[in-house]
Protein backbone atom coordinates (compact mmCIF):
# COMPACT_ATOMS: atom_id res chain seq x y z
CA UNK A 1 0.00 0.00 0.00
CA UNK A 2 1.01 3.64 -0.47
CA UNK A 3 0.36 6.78 0.34
CA UNK A 4 -0.59 9.18 -2.25
CA UNK A 5 -1.87 12.75 -2.95
CA UNK A 6 -4.95 14.17 -4.08
CA UNK A 7 -4.22 13.80 -7.67
CA UNK A 8 -4.87 10.39 -7.35
CA UNK A 9 -8.43 11.01 -7.08
CA UNK A 10 -8.70 12.12 -10.68
CA UNK A 11 -6.54 9.47 -11.86
CA UNK A 12 -9.26 6.49 -10.18
CA UNK A 13 -12.43 8.44 -11.51
CA UNK A 14 -12.51 5.19 -13.90
CA UNK A 15 -15.41 4.00 -16.43
CA UNK A 16 -16.51 1.01 -14.54
CA UNK A 17 -19.79 0.84 -13.13
CA UNK A 18 -20.68 -2.79 -12.65
CA UNK A 19 -21.95 -1.88 -8.79
CA UNK A 20 -23.51 1.59 -8.32
CA UNK A 21 -24.76 2.97 -4.79
CA UNK A 22 -25.96 6.62 -5.64
CA UNK A 23 -26.18 8.23 -2.30
CA UNK A 24 -29.58 8.50 -1.11
CA UNK A 25 -31.29 11.52 0.42
CA UNK A 26 -32.25 9.15 3.39
CA UNK A 27 -28.64 7.36 3.80
CA UNK A 28 -26.55 8.81 6.56
CA UNK A 29 -24.28 10.72 6.59
CA UNK A 30 -20.89 11.50 9.21
CA UNK A 31 -20.17 15.09 8.78
CA UNK A 32 -21.98 15.67 6.04
CA UNK A 33 -20.35 12.36 4.00
CA UNK A 34 -22.75 10.58 2.90
CA UNK A 35 -22.91 6.32 2.48
CA UNK A 36 -22.67 5.76 -1.31
CA UNK A 37 -20.83 9.51 -2.09
CA UNK A 38 -18.62 9.49 -5.11
CA UNK A 39 -14.87 9.33 -3.60
CA UNK A 40 -13.84 12.83 -4.93
CA UNK A 41 -16.98 14.54 -3.67
CA UNK A 42 -16.47 13.03 0.05
CA UNK A 43 -12.74 13.83 -0.16
CA UNK A 44 -13.76 17.66 -0.73
CA UNK A 45 -16.68 17.14 2.17
CA UNK A 46 -13.86 15.99 4.75
CA UNK A 47 -11.30 18.91 3.56
CA UNK A 48 -14.40 21.45 4.57
CA UNK A 49 -15.51 19.72 7.53
CA UNK A 50 -11.84 19.48 9.06
CA UNK A 51 -9.89 22.31 6.99
CA UNK A 52 -6.84 22.43 9.44
CA UNK A 53 -6.19 18.91 9.04
CA UNK A 54 -4.20 17.41 6.38
CA UNK A 55 -6.15 14.30 4.34
CA UNK A 56 -4.20 10.92 4.25
CA UNK A 57 -4.60 8.36 1.50
CA UNK A 58 -3.99 4.81 1.66
CA UNK A 59 -4.09 3.26 -1.77
CA UNK A 60 -3.51 -0.29 -3.42
CA UNK A 61 -1.89 -1.71 -6.82
CA UNK A 62 -4.70 -3.31 -9.15
CA UNK A 63 -3.92 -5.19 -12.06
CA UNK A 64 -4.63 -3.59 -15.31
CA UNK A 65 -4.98 0.10 -13.67
CA UNK A 66 -1.33 1.88 -14.22
CA UNK A 67 -1.88 3.98 -10.98
CA UNK A 68 -2.59 3.31 -7.38
CA UNK A 69 -5.96 3.53 -6.63
CA UNK A 70 -7.90 4.76 -3.41
CA UNK A 71 -8.94 2.56 -0.62
CA UNK A 72 -9.60 5.05 1.94
CA UNK A 73 -8.72 8.70 3.01
CA UNK A 74 -8.31 9.98 6.91
CA UNK A 75 -7.41 13.19 8.59
CA UNK A 76 -6.78 13.73 12.22
CA UNK A 77 -5.69 11.66 14.66
CA UNK A 78 -6.61 9.38 17.39
CA UNK A 79 -3.29 10.93 19.81
CA UNK A 80 -4.95 13.99 21.14
CA UNK A 81 -3.90 15.65 24.32
CA UNK A 82 -6.57 15.18 27.35
CA UNK A 83 -8.60 17.88 27.27
CA UNK A 84 -8.29 19.04 23.94
CA UNK A 85 -10.70 19.13 21.27
CA UNK A 86 -9.69 16.79 18.29
CA UNK A 87 -11.32 14.06 15.30
CA UNK A 88 -9.72 11.47 13.45
CA UNK A 89 -11.96 10.56 10.36
CA UNK A 90 -11.41 7.82 8.15
CA UNK A 91 -13.29 7.23 4.85
CA UNK A 92 -13.64 3.77 2.72
CA UNK A 93 -14.53 3.62 -0.36
CA UNK A 94 -15.23 0.40 -3.15
CA UNK A 95 -12.75 -0.41 -5.30
CA UNK A 96 -12.74 -1.32 -9.41
CA UNK A 97 -14.82 -2.49 -11.37
CA UNK A 98 -17.16 -0.66 -9.31
CA UNK A 99 -17.64 3.28 -9.20
CA UNK A 100 -15.34 4.25 -6.32
CA UNK A 101 -18.12 5.43 -3.26
CA UNK A 102 -18.49 5.85 -0.02
CA UNK A 103 -19.40 2.17 2.44
CA UNK A 104 -18.13 3.29 5.66
CA UNK A 105 -17.26 6.30 7.47
CA UNK A 106 -15.79 6.12 11.12
CA UNK A 107 -15.28 9.33 13.32
CA UNK A 108 -13.51 9.68 16.96
CA UNK A 109 -14.27 13.05 18.25
CA UNK A 110 -12.45 14.20 21.66
CA UNK A 111 -14.63 16.65 23.47
CA UNK A 112 -12.65 19.92 25.12
CA UNK A 113 -11.92 20.37 28.81
CA UNK A 114 -13.55 17.57 30.67
CA UNK A 115 -16.09 16.58 28.00
CA UNK A 116 -19.58 17.50 27.22
CA UNK A 117 -23.33 17.27 28.66
CA UNK A 118 -24.72 13.84 28.04
CA UNK A 119 -28.10 15.07 27.65
CA UNK A 120 -26.69 17.32 24.85
CA UNK A 121 -25.45 14.87 22.89
CA UNK A 122 -27.80 12.58 23.21
CA UNK A 123 -30.06 14.77 22.23
CA UNK A 124 -28.01 15.95 19.14
CA UNK A 125 -27.47 12.06 17.89
CA UNK A 126 -31.15 11.47 18.13
CA UNK A 127 -32.36 14.85 16.13
CA UNK A 128 -29.77 13.61 13.51
CA UNK A 129 -30.59 9.85 13.30
CA UNK A 130 -33.80 9.87 14.70
CA UNK A 131 -35.26 7.39 17.36
CA UNK A 132 -32.59 4.95 17.63
CA UNK A 133 -33.16 1.15 17.59
CA UNK A 134 -31.15 -0.32 20.07
CA UNK A 135 -29.89 1.10 23.21
CA UNK A 136 -27.03 -0.09 25.37
CA UNK A 137 -26.10 0.40 29.11
CA UNK A 138 -23.02 0.48 30.56
CA UNK A 139 -23.19 -2.64 32.56
CA UNK A 140 -26.11 -4.99 32.80
CA UNK A 141 -26.00 -3.69 36.99
CA UNK A 142 -26.51 -0.45 36.36
CA UNK A 143 -30.21 1.40 35.81
CA UNK A 144 -31.22 1.58 32.39
CA UNK A 145 -31.54 5.37 31.89
CA UNK A 146 -29.81 7.84 30.33
CA UNK A 147 -27.05 8.70 32.31
CA UNK A 148 -25.57 5.03 31.86
CA UNK A 149 -26.20 5.18 28.17
CA UNK A 150 -22.73 3.46 26.56
CA UNK A 151 -24.06 3.34 22.85
CA UNK A 152 -27.17 4.25 20.37
CA UNK A 153 -27.52 1.92 16.69
CA UNK A 154 -29.87 3.02 14.63
CA UNK A 155 -30.51 0.06 12.10
CA UNK A 156 -31.65 1.07 8.12
CA UNK A 157 -32.66 -0.37 5.11
CA UNK A 158 -30.68 0.29 2.22
CA UNK A 159 -32.73 3.56 1.01
CA UNK A 160 -31.95 4.75 4.86
CA UNK A 161 -35.43 3.92 6.29
CA UNK A 162 -35.56 2.80 9.43
CA UNK A 163 -35.69 -1.12 9.94
CA UNK A 164 -36.32 -3.83 12.48
CA UNK A 165 -33.94 -5.89 14.78
CA UNK A 166 -33.38 -8.95 13.80
CA UNK A 167 -35.03 -12.02 16.25
CA UNK A 168 -32.46 -13.48 18.34
CA UNK A 169 -30.34 -16.98 17.09
CA UNK A 170 -30.86 -18.74 19.71
CA UNK A 171 -29.61 -16.60 22.95
CA UNK A 172 -26.95 -14.73 20.27
CA UNK A 173 -28.25 -11.14 18.76
CA UNK A 174 -27.08 -11.19 15.45
CA UNK A 175 -26.18 -7.61 15.49
CA UNK A 176 -23.22 -7.82 17.75
CA UNK A 177 -21.66 -10.39 14.83
CA UNK A 178 -21.38 -6.93 13.01
CA UNK A 179 -19.29 -5.16 15.02
CA UNK A 180 -20.70 -2.04 13.88
CA UNK A 181 -19.05 -2.69 10.39
CA UNK A 182 -15.71 -3.87 12.12
CA UNK A 183 -13.81 -6.65 12.53
CA UNK A 184 -15.10 -9.75 10.67
CA UNK A 185 -17.54 -8.76 8.83
CA UNK A 186 -15.46 -6.26 7.57
CA UNK A 187 -13.37 -8.69 6.19
CA UNK A 188 -15.71 -10.33 4.58
CA UNK A 189 -16.10 -7.41 2.25
CA UNK A 190 -12.43 -7.27 0.75
CA UNK A 191 -12.23 -11.14 0.89
CA UNK A 192 -15.40 -12.41 0.35
CA UNK A 193 -15.73 -16.02 1.18
CA UNK A 194 -18.15 -18.82 2.01
CA UNK A 195 -20.20 -18.05 5.64
CA UNK A 196 -19.83 -21.86 6.02
CA UNK A 197 -23.29 -21.84 7.95
CA UNK A 198 -22.74 -18.48 10.06
CA UNK A 199 -25.95 -17.38 10.00
CA UNK A 200 -25.13 -14.15 12.00
CA UNK A 201 -22.59 -13.37 9.44
CA UNK A 202 -24.88 -13.67 6.92
CA UNK A 203 -27.78 -11.81 8.15
CA UNK A 204 -24.96 -8.66 8.90
CA UNK A 205 -23.25 -9.15 5.06
CA UNK A 206 -27.09 -8.86 3.58
CA UNK A 207 -29.02 -6.44 6.24
CA UNK A 208 -26.62 -4.71 8.32
CA UNK A 209 -26.92 -0.98 7.21
CA UNK A 210 -26.20 0.98 10.20
CA UNK A 211 -25.65 3.89 12.49
CA UNK A 212 -23.33 3.33 15.68
CA UNK A 213 -22.50 5.68 18.22
CA UNK A 214 -19.94 4.69 21.35
CA UNK A 215 -19.71 6.99 24.33
CA UNK A 216 -16.02 7.50 26.56
CA UNK A 217 -17.45 8.58 30.27
CA UNK A 218 -15.94 11.47 31.65
CA UNK A 219 -14.31 11.60 35.54
CA UNK A 220 -17.64 14.17 35.97
CA UNK A 221 -20.63 11.45 35.96
CA UNK A 222 -23.11 14.24 33.75
CA UNK A 223 -20.27 14.14 30.73
CA UNK A 224 -19.23 12.39 27.83
CA UNK A 225 -15.49 12.87 26.74
CA UNK A 226 -15.01 11.24 23.82
CA UNK A 227 -17.83 10.02 21.19
CA UNK A 228 -17.26 7.15 18.77
CA UNK A 229 -19.51 7.08 15.40
CA UNK A 230 -19.50 4.64 12.16
CA UNK A 231 -21.78 4.70 9.52
CA UNK A 232 -21.80 1.64 7.44
CA UNK A 233 -23.98 -0.47 4.60
CA UNK A 234 -21.98 -3.92 4.68
CA UNK A 235 -24.59 -5.10 1.84
CA UNK A 236 -23.59 -2.49 -0.62
CA UNK A 237 -20.16 -3.22 0.59
CA UNK A 238 -19.90 -7.14 0.49
CA UNK A 239 -21.85 -6.59 -2.94
CA UNK A 240 -18.59 -4.61 -4.01
CA UNK A 241 -16.19 -6.41 -2.78
CA UNK A 242 -17.47 -9.87 -4.76
CA UNK A 243 -17.39 -7.79 -7.81
CA UNK A 244 -14.00 -6.46 -7.19
CA UNK A 245 -12.51 -10.50 -6.53
CA UNK A 246 -14.32 -11.66 -9.67
CA UNK A 247 -13.07 -8.70 -11.87
CA UNK A 248 -9.65 -9.60 -10.57
CA UNK A 249 -10.16 -13.62 -11.01
CA UNK A 250 -11.05 -12.77 -14.26
CA UNK A 251 -7.97 -11.08 -15.47
CA UNK A 252 -6.01 -13.86 -13.53
CA UNK A 253 -6.91 -16.19 -15.74
CA UNK A 254 -7.21 -14.18 -18.50
CA UNK A 255 -3.45 -13.86 -18.27
CA UNK A 256 -2.85 -17.99 -17.17
CA UNK A 257 -4.68 -18.47 -20.43
CA UNK A 258 -1.82 -15.76 -22.82
CA UNK A 259 1.12 -17.43 -20.78
CA UNK A 260 -0.30 -21.17 -21.71
CA UNK A 261 -0.89 -20.20 -25.04
CA UNK A 262 2.79 -18.64 -25.17
CA UNK A 263 4.26 -21.38 -24.21
CA UNK A 264 2.69 -23.65 -26.44
CA UNK A 265 4.04 -21.89 -29.22
CA UNK A 266 7.64 -22.84 -28.14
CA UNK A 267 9.53 -25.14 -30.26
CA UNK A 268 10.14 -29.01 -29.10
CA UNK A 269 13.25 -28.60 -27.06
CA UNK A 270 16.45 -30.72 -28.18
CA UNK A 271 16.75 -33.89 -25.91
Amino acid sequence: MYNVTMSVIGAITLAFALTHHAAAEGLPDVLGIQLGMPAREAYAKLQGALPKNKVEVRSINLPTIEKPVILSFSSGSHNVAMGTEGDEVIVDVTLPPNKQEVWRVSRLHFFPDKGIPRATLLASLREKYGKETRVRYASPITPQDENHISSLLWLMNEQGRPAQRPPLNGITDPIDTCNGGRGEAAHYVETPMPNYGNKDLAWCMSSYTAVLAEFQDSALPELYTQLSVIAVSLPFAGRAGEATMKWKNEIAEGQHRQDIDKAKQQEKPKL
